[in-house]
Formats: C-alpha cells, sequence, structure tokens
C-alpha cells in the first residue's frame, strides 16, 4: 500500500506542478510532493528496481538527444566544447570542495550538488553514490531555476549591442537518416520503442552490477548514443519520458527526510556560491570564444548556460543566436557530464579525501 500511496502522491505533485508551469513538472512536481508528504508521514518508499528502470529510460532519454548531425558538427566546436568541460570539471572540485568546508556538508553530497547536471538525472545517481538526496535535489534545483529566470536577462543585457550570429555555411543543420540492417525488421514507432526500453533497461541493469558509479545511467547514455548514430531503431515517446522522470522523482521524494529541512538554513550560502561560479563561468567562456573567434557572444553565452539544452535553445532563439551550434554544445556537455563526472568525482574522492 506505501508504494500505491508513494506513486498516487507522485502523480498528484506532477498535475499540480504542470498546472503552475514549473521547469520538468513530472520530475520536479513528484519530487517535492513525495519529498514533502514523506517528511510529514514518513511513508514513502519504491522498489529498488524501479529506481534502476527509471535511471536506465533516463540515461536512454539523453543518449536520444545525441544525433550523427550532432557527432558531423562536434568537429567545428571541439576547442569551445573542450574549454567548457574543463572549465566545468575544475568548477565542480572547487566549488563543491568549498561548500563543504564552508557549510559543512559531507564532499560527496556538495560535489554532486556542484555538477552542471540535470536533476533527475544527479539525484538519482547521489542515491548510488551515497550523498544526501535531498541536499543534491535541493541544490540543483535551485541551480535550474536561477539559470531559467536571471541568465536569459544577463545574456541579454551582456549582448545588447552584439550583432546577430552570422551562419556558419559549414554547419549541418538537416537531419541524418542512418540505416543498418536491423532497421527493416524494427520499423513501427511501437517497435522501436519497445527495443529501446529492452535495450537500455539490459545494459542499465549490467551497469548497475558492473560497480561503475551511477552505471544503470551511463551504460544506456552510450549505447543508445551510439545506436541513435548508427540506426533508425531507437525511439522513446513523451509518455515514456514523463513515466520514467515521475518514477524518478518518486525514487528521489521517498529518500528526502526531515533532515532535508533541518539543514535548509545552511543551504542558502552554497546555491549564492553555486550560481556566482557559473555566472563567472558564463562570462569568462564567452569572452574567451569571442576573441579567439570560436563562437560570437551571444551564442558562447547560451552554450556554457548551465540550464537544459531544450530551455536554452529555444531562449537563445528569441535573441538570434546560432541555436544550431547551441544545441550541439548544450547535447553534449549533459551527456558527458551526466556519464563521466560521476566517475571523476568518485575518483577524487577516493585519491584525494
Amino acid at each position: 500500500m506505501n508504494i500505491i500511496y508513494t506513486l498516487l502522491i507522485a502523480i498528484v505533485g506532477w498535475l499540480i506542478a504542470k498546472k503552475l508551469k514549473l521547469p520538468a513538472p513530472a520530475m520536479l512536481g513528484s519530487m517535492i510532493a513525495v519529498g514533502i508528504t514523506n517528511i510529514l508521514f514518513d511513508y514513502a518508499t519504491l522498489p529498488s528496481y524501479v529506481r534502476i528502470g527509471a535511471q536506465a529510460i533516463s540515461g536512454a532519454y539523453v543518449g536520444l538527444q545525441i544525433t550523427k548531425k550532432d557527432l558531423l558538427n562536434f568537429k567545428l566546436l571541439i576547442k569551445p566544447f573542450i574549454l567548457l568541460f574543463l572549465a566545468l570539471v575544475i568548477n565542480t572540485i572547487v566549488v563543491g570542495n568549498i561548500i563543504s568546508y564552508l557549510c559543512n556538508i559531507d564532499i560527496t553530497t556538495a560535489l554532486l550538488g556542484s555538477v552542471a547536471g540535470g536533476v533527475t538525472d544527479m539525484s538519482m545517481i547521489a542515491i548510488d553514490m551515497g550523498a544526501d538526496v535531498g541536499s543534491v535535489a535541493f541544490l540543483q534545483t535551485c541551480r535550474l531555476i536561477c539559470v531559467l529566470l536571471f541568465f536569459p536577462y544577463w545574456i541579454k543585457f551582456m549582448t545588447k549591442d552584439e550583432e546577430d550570429a552570422s551562419e556558419d555555411t559549414r554547419i549541418v543543420k538537416d537531419d541524418i537518416s542512418c540505416h543498418s540492417f536491423i532497421d527493416k525488421y524494427i520499423n513501427t514507432p511501437v517497435k522501436k520503442t519497445i527495443f529501446t526500453l529492452i535495450i537500455s533497461l539490459f545494459v542499465g541493469y549490467i551497469g548497475q552490477v558492473s560497480g561503475i558509479p551511477a552505471g544503470a545511467m551511463v551504460f544506456p547514455i552510450f549505447i543508445i548514443a551510439a545506436m541513435n548514430c548508427t540506426t533508425n531503431t531507437c525511439a522513446i515517446p513523451k509518455e515514456e519520458k514523463i513515466i520514467a522522470q515521475l518514477l524518478a522523482g518518486a525514487v528521489v521524494g521517498a529518500s528526502i527526510k526531515q533532515s532535508l529541512i533541518d539543514s535548509l538554513d545552511k543551504m542558502l550560502l552554497p546555491v549564492i556560491i553555486l550560481v556566482i561560479s557559473y555566472w563567472v563561468i558564463n562570462y569568462v567562456f564567452s569572452i574567451i570564444c569571442k576573441k579567439k573567434k570560436w563562437l560570437d557572444m551571444k551564442s558562447a553565452m547560451f552554450a556554457s548556460a548551465p540550464g537544459g539544452a531544450t530551455d536554452m535553445t529555444l531562449i537563445a532563439a528569441d535573441l538570434n543566436a546560432d541555436l544550431t551550434k547551441i544545441a550541439v554544445i548544450q547535447v553534449l556537455r549533459a551527456g558527458l557530464t551526466i556519464s563521466i563526472m560521476p566517475n571523476i568525482i568518485a575518483l577524487y574522492i577516493k585519491f584525494f579525501v
């Protein structure tokens, strides 16, 4: 019955968040609703296989965002991408340690909370790595909200005298069809969905038992991305994505305890430190890209804003930035951050903490 109650509360939270037009309502709504009610009544529970399944499907969805077109365009954006990724890695380590030291938060929680990843993904990874899930979810949610609320105005102000981005004729804009011998067998939306779910769940389980940090999410990211760039057999409809987000939110919410409420008074400073650090990266990265003529100022600022790829690209469209370059950097940044950063953090903790 507790499992049923948990799922019902998650659905109610999603519907309320959708009504309020919150970002990622299925994830945030279910997480907040289950988290609050769990603090009050200590009832929420979900079997471990639900968490593994939610991680696997979330990983598959991330992998599906990476296309052959992105890989072809990536060769034109290698330099700014490497600069951005290195800056994000350094920022995570430095800011995570600062937050841990100043705010008396355990290092794993501080590091995962400082990663420029998704709320769903980093919260699920926090469960695997034994971090304080509530604190990680809180930091990630605050970072996302601050980026969506303030960065568009910051970018608009900083680029008010900039010209619109000129079209780069080298960029591939049209989708590229990928074909393989199995396409003729998996050739309908239903078959593609079932095939993708089976593959992602199978490799997610392998990732879970492999012992690699966040393996249940990391393995599907790479496998589904590889298949998406070489075949035409992978797809996850919006409905399945919402279900995975809802389950992930419920799993995270079930991990939130009274201790999160007791520690909220010390979470303001970490949020401020986190947002300022990403603001500095956004500015410095964009100035370097402009001087090196890797990207125009608008596109560089949107590409390095630590929000969702879809959100940043849609906002960038209003300011006539280079949407293709922004989308490529944001999508690949998200995929590599989610798949590689947990392992970097695990190695850092093992050898330096």
